[in-house]
């Protein structure tokens, strides 16, 4: 695999990313992972959310991130220019909250939480969304 600017990019997001949901979320963080375009790295996986999922499982939910990266440009084309790049597509299900901070296409970090994080979360997805913002500089 060629290592790019943009996958040095993935990397760093990703860790700074691990960073602050450890910091932030009461151990309710349950997996971060970077994907490039034709790999990912599992940066971190809580020992419960393993157990859930096979390889398969999981190689599969990586390549949903990916895909959905790829869209970034369909929804940034349906409203306003005032909206700006799209930069994270979040999913909220009744225990987990999904997040896909996208960096380009097909390049990016998925963040899982419990959704007890999001409880006493004010600024939680602005604050990590600043940090894909200072990544794309």
């Amino acid at each position: 695999m060629k290592e790019t600017r943009d996958g040095n990019m993935a990397t760093r997001m990703a860790t700074r990313l691990e960073n602050f949901f450890e910091q932030r979320t009461d151990e309710n963080l349950r997996s971060i992972v970077k994907y490039e375009e034709e790999s990912y790295d599992i940066v971190y996986l809580r020992d419960d959310v393993a157990e859930q999922y096979t390889t398969e499982e999981i190689e599969s939910a990586i390549d949903d991130s990916r895909m959905e990266s790829l869209t970034a440009p369909i929804y940034e084309d349906t409203y306003s220019e005032d909206h700006g790049q799209l930069t994270c597509l979040v999913q909220c299900f009744e225990n987990v909250i999904e997040m896909n901070f996208v960096l380009e296409d097909g390049v990016g970090a998925a963040v899982a939480l419990d959704a007890e994080a999001m409880a006493d979360a004010h600024g939680l997805v602005a604050e990590a969304r600043a940090i894909v913002m200072e990544e794309r500089q």
